[in-house]
């Protein structure tokens, strides 16, 4: 199968909800293309699918997929492609929502910084977007207390970022 025609099938298989079909084909593409950021995106975009729409707890309370793997593919995509916005964003996001806030803070600086340099790039979408992430789980995180110390050290980075966006 052709390189155009797995992402192509990935994206069905994606479309239709079969996030660990998804997976499957982004494996394949990595083993035959290990420095292509598509696989590597399209794996941890699939993961990421499956876990938020079936949760990722097996019978025995066991996780299914292994989030480290997930930001670790994040990362990688969005090492193999440093001038992708979409990949540095989507990195940044998992981090949130996988509660490593400060990682997280650190690849939404990168992501300005990767939009500052030239005006090809506009993040300003993706950094509000992901206040609005970071809100949510400081909240969620301090019991919507904003005196408690976490908010304190996070929420002013976080409007930063909304207000960047």
């Amino acid at each position: 199968m052709s390189e155009v025609d797995a992402i192509t099938q990935a994206a069905q298989c994606i479309t239709q909800g079969d996030f660990m079909g998804a997976m499957s084909i982004f494996e394949e593409h990595i083993k035959s293309n290990p420095d292509d950021p598509s696989g590597y995106h399209g794996w941890a975009e699939s993961a990421l699918f499956e876990i938020q729409d079936n949760g990722n707890f097996d019978e025995k309370g066991n996780n299914r997929i292994n989030e480290g793997q997930v930001a670790a593919y994040f990362k990688k995509a969005a090492a193999l492609d440093s001038e992708s916005t979409e990949y540095q964003a989507a990195y940044a996001n998992a981090l949130i929502e996988f509660d490593r806030i400060p990682m997280a803070i650190r690849e939404l600086k990168k992501l300005k910084e990767l939009g500052d340099s030239s005006d090809d790039f506009d993040v300003t979408q993706d950094l509000y977007q992901a206040a609005k992430m970071l809100t949510d789980n400081i909240d969620f995180k301090t019991n919507f207390d904003r005196s408690e110390g976490f908010a304190k050290q996070f929420l002013p980075i976080a409007v930063e970022f909304a207000l960047l966006g």
